[in-house]
Formats: structure tokens, C-alpha cells, sequence
């Protein structure tokens, strides 16, 4: 069920104007975007005007003095209402009612005590909201909006800054427009799933919250901001190196296998969905992060659907989602198996209609390439295979994933004439062992042959004593 309204006692701070710029190379989550398309994709202002957003921060527990009114706000050109705190009547604020019709004297009195009762009163108020807030004031939102990064099926993501902390992070603006009781439950979820998870290989939530508009909600999450592109856009290049599918298979698997086991089935495996920054680290070529739990269901969970339906991307849905059956966690091995032959071959495997290429599956496997090596082609094979039984757990694909990567390191130096690493300790260790054995060897000579010599000695010792 969606969550309660803000309350009136909740700390508002109004967030910078977004301007259009020239789109960075930058995503978190949410579709790729066209070059050249204006930031706000047409929902919010044209071309060179200002968007003021606005996010409510934290609650605030009891009654505190009246606040002076926030500065007129639109989105779209729309009003913005904003929460406003819990306010309590003052004596001195009483005194300026009753200073109408009193003593001049008496009321110009009230006045002047009622000025600095209010002054006080907002300084309080000021100090309230910095300490709830975490420092940030009217005049320093904590979030400054940089530029529109994507849109989703459900919200905008936009490049922002965290002024308290200095660091630049994605905001995921969720729309309102057109959503039903089911959608609202699912942003609900989507919200709640990412708070519990904690990955490396995951896009991390820092924050979420709500801002009014028109009258009603908006959600937002404050997320990781990924310096990098998305697996769509990299193949949008050509194919991708054995070596670099290895790294994104194997991390992708890794986390996949770590969401499984918290009892989670992410539903929508897709190019879009993997971000990448391509900068070497934890021994991979590139890190690889997996995004947009937009669709994602709880094992055994209620279903937000009717039956039948198809949830996921049909490009990369597994044979028991295209049937309508409830699936498990081999049906995101069966599409993690999908895009890594999309990143191997270039070009997708099923492809047509959304109809065309949900059905295809049901009618022939994919084409494993013959030129590929035999331990890829039967991971491929395996992971893509009709029967869930029979698809390897994202466990044993991570575990196969790296030592796939292993053997192309170990091949890979062997072609250059380097040694590796363990096959030259492995040598060093056995010259000395041989060392050692022929120095013990010469040793036991040596006194072997002394102690031959010392009993011919006493041999001819003793004849020549007998002798006389």
C-alpha cells in the first residue's frame, strides 16, 4: 500500500534550477538516452528555463514556531504546495491580536516585544530545521540537480550533487502520472528491496524521500552515481572480448547469486540494466554493477500482476516467463546466458516483436557460436537451456566465470613467453629441493668414502700387528 502523506511537521528544503546541458556520458539507471534530445525529454521546462524540484528531508517530531513561507515553486510551470512545519500559537504572537484594541502605548509595546518574539522564534526554527536536516537551510538544498541522465517506465534520473557530504549522486524522480494501485506498490517495494541489499556489484541507495506536487507525491531515491555506460551502449560498439564477457559474467552471476540467496528473483536481466566502468579493479578488466529493481519479486511473494502476464524486457525473458509460470532464480541465469552471447556475438539472439521474440524461445534454443571455446559453449548451452533443472545455479556460473578467466591469464602469458607467476615459484621450489638432494648426495659420498678409508687404515693396522 502507498505510504502515508507528509506531515505538516516535515522539513522542507527547495532544490537548485535545473538548466539543459549538454548531456554527460553518465548513467545510473533508466533507458539510454538520444544525443541531442533536450534533458527534461519534454516533462519539465523547454530549453534554456529553469525547473525548480524540491525534496522534503526528514520528519520532525513536535510543535515548532512558525516558519516564514517558502518562495513560490513550480514544476512544468505548475504550483508546487509545500508541507508545512507544526506551528503553535505564541503569547507574544496572542499579544499582537489583542494590541488592536488597546493603549497606543500598551500596543506599540506589544509590538515591539511581538517583532522579537518572532525573531527568536525564527532563529529556533532555523536552528530546528539545521539540525534535522543535517545542516542544509532554505538557501542550501541538500541535493543541487546537475542534468537528466535517462527516463525509465516509471521515472526520471537525474545527475545531482549532495552539498553536505560534497559527492555527486543519482536521483531516481519517480512520475505519478498514469500509475496504478499495483504500480505504486511495486515503487513501494522497489524502495524497501534496495534498502535491505548490500553489494558491491549492486547500485547503492543512499537516501529516498518525497516531494509534493499538484497536491500529491512524488518519490524519489538518492542512488550511487555510476561514472561510466551501460553494457547497451558499449555493444552498441560491436562485441566485446572474451576476456571482458568473462569479467561481466562472473560479477553479474556474483551478485545474482547474492540477490537469489535473500530470496529475490530481479526478473528484468538486460544490457540497460549492467552498468560498467571501465577501470581495472578486483582483478577483472572492468567492473560491472547490475541495476533497476523495478520488476523484481520476493520468492513466494504476493504477485502484483494477474496471471499470465509477462513481466521482464522480451528480448531476454526465460522460456517460463514467456509462458506466463512462476519463475525462479534460473530464469535470470537463463537471461544473464542471453546477454553474455549478445556481448559475444554483437547482436541479439531473439529479436522482432516483442510477441516475435517472447515466443521464439519456445520454439528453438540459441545459437551457441561453434568457433567459441568448449567450456564456453557448454556454460552458454547450460545456462540457456529449455528445463530450469537443468540451468547451473549463478553460484557455479561465477565460479566457472572466473576460472574461465584464470585460464586465459594463464594462456594468455604463456604466449608471450612470461611464466607465470605460480609455475615460477612452483620451479624456483624445485631447484632447491634439487640443490639439496645433491649436496645431501655428496655429503653421504664423502663420508662414505672417509669411513672406507678409515677401516682399510685400521685393517692394515692390525695385520701389521699380528705380523710382529
Amino acid at each position: 500500500m502507498p505510504e502515508s502523506p507528509v506531515t505538516p511537521g516535515a522539513a522542507v528544503a527547495s532544490a537548485q534550477a535545473v538548466r539543459t546541458a549538454p548531456t554527460p556520458q553518465t548513467l545510473s539507471e533508466g533507458r539510454p538516452r538520444n544525443e541531442g534530445r533536450p534533458l527534461h525529454e519534454g516533462r519539465l521546462s523547454p530549453v534554456g528555463s529553469h525547473v525548480q524540484l524540491a525534496t522534503s528531508l526528514f520528519e520532525h517530531e513536535g510543535p515548532v514556531a512558525p516558519a516564514p513561507a517558502p518562495a513560490a515553486e513550480t514544476i512544468d510551470g505548475t504550483p508546487v504546495t509545500w508541507p508545512r512545519r507544526n506551528s503553535a500559537l505564541t503569547p507574544a504572537a496572542s499579544g499582537l491580536a489583542s494590541a488592536e484594541t488597546a493603549d497606543p502605548a500598551d500596543a506599540a509595546e506589544a509590538a515591539a516585544a511581538a517583532a522579537a518574539a518572532a525573531a527568536a522564534a525564527a532563529a529556533a526554527a532555523a536552528d530546528a530545521a539545521a539540525a534535522v536536516t543535517g545542516g542544509a537551510s532554505a538557501k542550501r538544498p541538500r541535493y543541487e540537480f546537475v542534468a537528466h541522465l535517462g527516463s525509465g517506465g516509471m521515472a526520471d534520473v537525474y545527475r545531482a550533487r549532495d552539498t553536505e557530504l560534497g559527492r555527486e549522486v543519482a536521483i531516481k524522480l519517480f512520475r505519478d502520472d498514469g500509475m496504478t494501485e499495483a504500480d505504486v506498490q511495486r515503487r513501494e517495494r522497489e524502495i524497501r528491496l534496495l534498502s535491505r541489499l548490500n553489494h558491491i556489484g549492486l547500485v547503492a541507495m543512499h537516501d529516498a524521500g518525497r516531494l509534493l506536487h499538484e497536491g500529491r507525491e512524488r518519490r524519489y531515491l538518492v542512488m550511487e552515481l555510476v561514472e561510466g555506460r551501460s553494457l547497451a551502449h558499449r555493444l552498441a560498439d560491436g562485441p566485446m572480448k572474451q576476456r571482458q564477457v568473462a569479467d561481466v559474467g562472473a560479477q553479474m552471476a556474483d551478485v545474482l547469486s547474492y540477490v537469489h540467496s535473500r530470496s529475490v528473483i530481479h526478473r528484468d536481466i538486460k544490457p540497460e540494466n549492467i552498468l560498467m566502468t571501465e577501470t581495472p579493479t578486483f582483478g577483472y578488466t572492468l567492473i560491472a554493477k547490475l541495476a533497476d529493481f523495478g520488476v523484481a519479486h520476493f520468492t513466494g511473494g504476493t504477485r502484483l500482476t494477474s496471471d499470465g502476464t509477462i513481466m521482464g524486457t522480451a528480448a531476454y525473458i526465460s522460456p517460463e516467463q514467456a509462458r506466463g509460470e512462476e519463475v525462479g532464480p534460473p530464469s535470470d541465469v537463463y537471461s544473464l546466458g542471453l546477454v553474455l552471447l549478445e556481448a559475444l556475438r554483437g547482436e541479439r539472439e531473439y529479436t522482432g516483436t516483442p510477441i516475435e521474440a517472447a515466443l521464439a524461445r519456445l520454439h528453438r534454443p540459441p545459437t551457441v557460436p561453434d568457433d567459441l571455446p568448449a567450456e564456453w559453449r557448454a556454460l552458454l548451452a547450460a545456462m540457456t537451456a529449455d528445463d530450469p533443472d537443468v540451468r547451473p545455479t549463478a553460484h557455479d556460473v561465477a565460479a566457472t566465470m572466473r576460472d574461465t578467466i584464470r585460464a586465459m591469464i594463464m594462456d594468455s602469458r604463456g604466449r608471450r613467453g612470461i611464466i607465470p607467476f605460480g609455475r615460477r615459484a612452483a620451479a624456483a621450489a624445485h631447484a632447491r629441493r634439487t640443490r639439496v638432494r645433491v649436496l645431501l648426495g655428496t655429503v653421504v659420498a664423502v663420508l662414505g668414502t672417509v669411513g672406507v678409508c678409515i677401516a682399510v687404515t685400521l685393517g692394515l693396522a692390525a695385520g701389521g700387528a699380528l705380523a710382529l
